[in-house]
């Protein structure tokens, strides 16, 4: 990812979001004629239910 720009996310938003070094992002880019707005979804960790520890 050699000459890429990283945005940095503040420590307090990143522990109210849950954000750890091992979280994944999608970034998407939403355009319309008077902005471009970057998105990131941040990819919850699954959580294993009852059920499905079972096997």
């Amino acid at each position: 990812m050699r000459d890429s720009l990283y945005l940095l996310i503040p420590v307090d938003i990143a522990r109210l979001l849950g954000v750890a070094s091992s979280s994944d992002f999608q970034l998407s880019l939403n355009e319309n004629q008077e902005t471009v707005r970057l998105v990131y979804e941040l990819k919850k960790e699954e959580t294993q239910t009852a059920d499905d520890k079972k096997g």
